[in-house]
């Protein structure tokens, strides 16, 4: 028993005979009322999102690392001076800008204050107070050299720089080019200099 074909549908000729479409046939082209708006390039996922492509771009995490291998970022003048002490003589690793000219500072202002007590005791013309006063001065500066030059290669580092730039300061005016690198950013570059591989908040 058969039984006659359906009517035909909207848009079928009715003079050509039904051909049903499949199961999971594609369904046939409707007609284009215009052209076809772009809506930009596909997204293509797991492409860098970076604008150029890997590392992505260089962000220091800041607050205490909670390690010494690696520079604190917005770090204050007691954590710099007490930091710089306790890295006393590593010239290996990072320092931010921050750890750096804090520490700096409170080291001017310490040495500034027997300087200015022998600048004093001097004027008095009291010769044993002035004496005593610049062997406290000359101790302290003994206590910051080291401390000091190690802070300012790791400085050095941060910026992306060797730390022997800083031998520049027994040349002519080469004191002002080691100023000038000592101030310039961080770069992700620097974390080549860092004793651990791979630790939380390096970037490569």
């Amino acid at each position: 028993m058969s039984f006659p074909p359906p009517p035909p549908g909207p848009g079928q000729d009715p003079n050509q005979p039904f051909n049903p479409q499949p199961w999971g046939a594609p369904p046939p082209p409707q007609p284009q009322y215009g052209a076809p708006q772009q809506y930009g390039a596909p997204q293509q996922y797991g492409a860098p999102q970076y604008g150029g492509g890997f590392p992505p771009p260089f962000n220091p995490q800041q607050g205490d690392p909670g390690t010494l291998d690696l520079p604190w970022y917005g770090i204050g003048m007691a954590d710099a001076v007490k930091r710089m002490f306790q890295k006393y003589a590593r010239f290996d690793g990072r320092a931010s800008r921050g750890e750096y000219w804090w520490a700096a500072l409170g080291l001017f202002v310490v040495f500034m204050v027997p300087y200015i007590l022998l600048i004093a005791a001097a004027s008095a013309d009291s010769s044993a107070l002035a004496g005593l006063i610049g062997l406290v001065l000359l101790v302290v500066v003994l206590a910051i050299i080291v401390p000091s030059i190690a802070l300012a290669v790791r400085r050095l580092h941060d910026g992306g720089f060797s730390g022997w730039l800083y031998l520049l300061n027994i040349v002519p005016f080469g004191g002002i080019v080691v100023l000038v690198l000592l101030c310039l950013p961080s770069k992700p570059e620097g974390v080549k200099y860092d004793r651990v591989s791979g630790a939380p908040g390096a970037y490569y």
